[in-house]
């Protein structure tokens, strides 16, 4: 190889003889790979489920009225700061 060959010429199968043998697919592996898959897939379906259909009352209800409560004080703070800063509430 010299530095006027192009790195395809050098590497060329046909010039020097070196082939890749051609993949082929394991049918056992395959099917132990979908086993596993579907397992992981069944499991995670059924995580979902008992999760998904517990609400509780905090999720329902103590949550929202909590953020809600949040809100409403932080813009009864900004709305006294801006009062006092223009002389209205002392």
């Amino acid at each position: 190889m010299t530095s006027n060959d192009t790195f395809d010429e050098a590497l060329d199968p046909a010039t020097t003889g070196l082939t890749v043998p051609r993949l082929t697919p394991d049918p056992v592996r395959a099917a132990r790979v979908r086993a596993k898959c579907r397992a992981r897939l069944v499991r995670q379906q059924q995580r979902n489920s008992r999760t998904a259909g517990g609400t509780t009352f905090a999720t329902r209800l103590l949550v929202p009225v909590l953020a809600g409560g949040f809100c409403v004080f932080y813009v009864a703070a900004l709305v006294a700061t801006t009062l006092h800063l223009y002389g209205v509430f002392l």
